[in-house]
């Protein structure tokens, strides 16, 4: 019988957890930790003897076979040691076209991917540092997480124990389908990609004393998909007390559109249909877990977060605005320009053929978008329509984020960043700039431009950095740190960064200068609070 990790670890939290207590005590830490499940030998990282590095550690069983499509399994104990010195495969995606500045390149990619890794600069186990728990982001679809820019060498050496993840994507991670939620003990399916993060998360709890980490002082952070993830983790009940602050990217979960679970049984099914698998009994699944990987992601057997009834009882928004989430403090933030590369592929229109595109989005709040980007338009259709469309699933999200842990009582801490990066391959670090005819900084503050300065790691990717950059990235990955160590960003000779409150409506601005700003794109988003306000039940 099969049994997910989510339920064996709550019923065995609290045996693990005092297992991980003992062996931390006086332990001093090297390349071998003893974890829960066994022994991992992993390495220094080269060039910083003072930063251990584990890699590829597997937090549950692979996703395969009849495991696929089903909640996390538990992983098994292992005997002897585990080598734990080279990344896990990335989950199966579509690569990225070279001339992207997404590409991924020609990465390995596995069904068998259920994978983290590990930076510690702890000298003992016993030493409970702040722990930071990262989400790649990739629009639930692509990415990984040991990609070079995620390198976590510069966080362990500013105080924390770093961890980065692989999850199912596509449709390896949300297939919904009725012979799925009727094999679950919960009536549910979907979500396999969210589980994982809780199963991660449970893994943490479990064992990162082993790495000289506080399993009571765990941050979660991401960006895009990662972000939004975050959201979902911070509205699902699953992931109840396995972090303690979270940190958001680019991401948030406040816009309605996400399918509920008979909706997502429907796609499913005409997806499976499509692959030859009809019907919602069991021999359907047992022809779709027969496919090879390559034919299940030239399907569209999923793609994103659904409102299962379990990961997520009810819609995200509908979660906080009933104060019901996991109630920790929050960074939360966007960029100055996120459509610039995330919408390059929108078209330069006629005037009149934008307005008819807004009117047919925004029906009649057409008129007063316009009128509000009207600057914008007025150079380019195109930038205008990527600045409202940025506007919208961005900015918006984020404010909105901030405005809902403040007025559920908790400390939120909203950010702005408008520092224009050099253009650089966010997951390929061979390729370390792109020769695009934007420039080298005329994509301005792009979506992703803000990871590098995150990780402190301005000094390890990409190419035509300035002094200015290193700056930024000192001050942005210190804030991330103290927040992680105390919940409060602020501490040492950092530029105080007050608790967001609606009526100041106060940012910290990463930009030419270290600053606070009151209102930003206020107007517009305020608008937008109009145009996403949830619809009555």
């Amino acid at each position: 019988m099969r049994t997910t990790l989510v339920l064996v670890r709550a019923a065995g939290v609290f045996v693990l957890s005092m297992w991980a207590a003992s062996a931390a005590v006086g332990q001093p830490l090297g390349p071998v930790a003893e974890t829960s499940l066994g022994t991992l030998a992993g390495e220094r990282v080269a060039g910083h003897d003072d930063v251990l590095v584990f890699r590829g550690i597997p937090y549950a069983e692979p996703p395969v076979g009849d495991a696929r499509w089903r909640p996390p399994i538990a992983k098994a104990a292992w005997d002897g040691t585990r080598a734990a010195t080279t990344f896990g495969p990335a989950c199966w995606q579509r690569l990225t076209p070279e001339s992207s500045i997404y590409t991924r390149g020609d990465l390995e990619r596995a069904e068998d991917r259920l994978y983290l890794n590990v930076w510690t600069a702890a000298e003992d186990a016993a030493e409970a540092r702040p722990v930071m728990v990262w989400f790649h982001g990739g629009g639930h679809s692509g990415g990984w997480g040991s990609a070079r820019v995620f390198d976590g060498t510069a966080l362990a050496q500013k105080g924390v124990v770093l961890v980065t993840i692989n999850y199912r994507l596509g449709p390896f991670g949300f297939l919904a389908h009725p012979a799925l939620s009727a094999e679950s003990e919960h009536g549910s399916s979907g979500n396999y990609g969210l589980l994982d993060k809780v199963a991660a998360l449970a893994w943490v709890r479990d064992n990162i004393a082993a790495f000289g980490g506080d399993p009571g002082n765990v941050t979660i952070f991401g960006q895009s998909a990662g972000s939004w993830s975050v959201c979902y983790l911070m509205a699902s009940p699953l992931a109840a007390g396995l972090f303690h602050k979270a940190i958001g990217h680019s991401g948030g979960c406040f816009r309605g559109g996400r399918p509920d679970l008979e909706a997502a049984h429907a796609q499913g099914l005409a997806a499976a249909a499509a692959l030859g698998a009809e019907g919602g009994g069991a021999e359907a699944l047992a022809a779709l877990r027969a496919l090879d990987a390559p034919a299940v992601l030239d399907s569209d057997l999923g793609s994103g977060a659904i409102v299962d009834g379990w990961f997520m009882p009810r819609a995200a928004r509908a979660i906080f605005d009933a104060r019901e989430h996991n109630d920790v403090p929050v960074i939360v933030g966007a960029l100055a320009d996120e459509g610039t590369t995330l919408y390059a592929g929108m078209p330069e229109r006629s005037a009149a053929e934008l307005t008819a595109t807004l009117r047919d989005e925004y029906g009649e709040h057409a008129d007063a978008v316009l009128a509000a980007y009207g600057p914008e338009v007025d150079r380019s259709t195109k930038g205008g329509a990527q600045a409202i469309q940025a506007d919208r699933s961005f900015v918006w999200e984020m404010r909105t984020w901030a405005r809902a842990v403040e007025a559920a009582g908790n400390r939120a801490y909203l950010y702005f960043f408008s520092q224009a990066p050099p253009v650089f391959r966010i997951y390929v670090p061979e390729r370390a700039a792109i020769d695009l005819p934007a420039g080298p900084r005329g994509y301005g503050a792009y979506h992703s431009g803000d990871l590098a300065y995150v990780f402190a790691n301005t000094r390890l990717v990409g190419i035509d950095w300035t002094d200015r950059d290193h700056e930024l990235s000192d001050a942005m990955s210190q804030y991330w740190v103290n927040f992680a160590r105390t919940g409060d960003p602020n501490g040492g000779d950092l530029p105080a960064w007050p608790r967001y409150a609606a009526e100041a409506d106060e940012w910290l601005e990463f930009g030419s200068e270290l600053r606070v700003t009151t209102g930003i794109r206020k107007d517009k988003l305020d608008l937008f609070d109009i145009v996403n306000a949830p619809e009555a039940p």
